[in-house]
């Protein structure tokens, strides 16, 4: 027997009830995002006309997708995108889900280069792309050269540059581990990276989705104490920075005495600082020639 079809009022009605009951973070603004996702309608559209009917596949794709989050899914999986400083970045599971956390990385190379932008940003780790093409959407006569060791990542991020900027003429795409791939004498204004900074001691500490969905590749660096990838980075970035050059590289939360200690050590950099982000964690180490 066919299902009738059902409004977008009785849909949310009875599917926010049941996340709620499953102490699920933000029923409401999943529900909509999902039903936006399979309808094509914008949610504020979906708020403003409980009346609007899905078809019966469409009903059914919702409830799908709504055991899938139960089961801890990723959202940003299910619906394969993520918004980030403003763009849709296509996700997929090769791929580390975008935070906002991240987008310090973003507003830090603005804030420090925007009256110069640079010439050539080196994004290492680049996932998504999301921060390589979100400066590139910023300075439009900038180029930029996205590297990650994961090759489907990187077709990812490529994606993600035809869509974002309708080309992929001003980024390099590169399949390599950190600076692997730079001769000497290569030289970048900005550095940015987002390596993978988790210790295995963390790992129960992740949010479920998080650990079952995410790559652990993305997530927990190769020694298994969160301290190895940022090291690498910090102990070669010097090489390939060009004079009065930036590097932003993210970190996790209690590595940053640690990492200033290492940094300050190397006796490379002019200055080099710890910046939180908006909820007053050591986010970021910037360093500079």
């Amino acid at each position: 027997m066919r299902r009738p079809p059902q409004c977008v009022g009785e849909l949310l009605k009875t599917h926010v009830a049941y996340l709620k009951a499953k102490a699920h973070t933000f029923p409401l603004n999943d529900c909509l995002i999902l039903l936006s996702n399979i309808t094509g309608k914008s949610k504020e559209f979906l708020l403003a006309h409980p009346e609007f009917q899905l078809r019966e596949d469409e009903i059914n794709r919702f409830s799908a997708m709504i055991r899938r989050l139960r089961q801890g899914e990723p959202l940003a999986y299910l619906v394969g995108e993520k918004e980030f400083w403003g763009h849709l970045f296509i996700c997929s599971p090769d791929t580390l889900i975008p935070r906002p956390e991240t987008e310090l990385l973003v507003e830090l190379s603005i804030k420090h280069l925007d009256k110069r932008p640079p010439d050539l940003i080196l994004d290492l780790g680049t996932g998504t792309g999301a921060v390589g093409i979100s400066l590139l959407a910023h300075w439009k006569e900038s180029k930029a050269i996205l590297t990650d060791i994961d090759l489907s990542a990187l077709l990812v991020a490529r994606e993600n540059c035809m869509r974002i900027l309708g080309n992929v003429h001003r980024a390099s795409f590169i399949c390599c581990d950190w600076f692997n791939a730079f001769k000497k004498g290569f030289r970048a204004d900005l550095i940015t990276a987002n390596p993978p900074y988790v210790s295995r001691r963390q790992m129960n500490l992740l949010d479920k989705s998080v650990r079952e969905h995410e790559p652990e590749r993305a997530l927990f660096s190769r020694d298994g104490t969160g301290y190895s990838e940022i090291e690498t980075i910090l102990g070669n970035a010097h090489r390939h920075l060009a004079k009065g050059g930036l590097l932003l590289c993210e970190i996790g939360i209690g590595q940053a005495k640690r990492l200033l200690s290492f940094a300050r050590s190397l006796d490379v950099y002019r200055t080099i600082d710890v910046v939180k982000d908006l909820s007053g964690i050591d986010r970021v180490i910037a360093a500079s020639l």
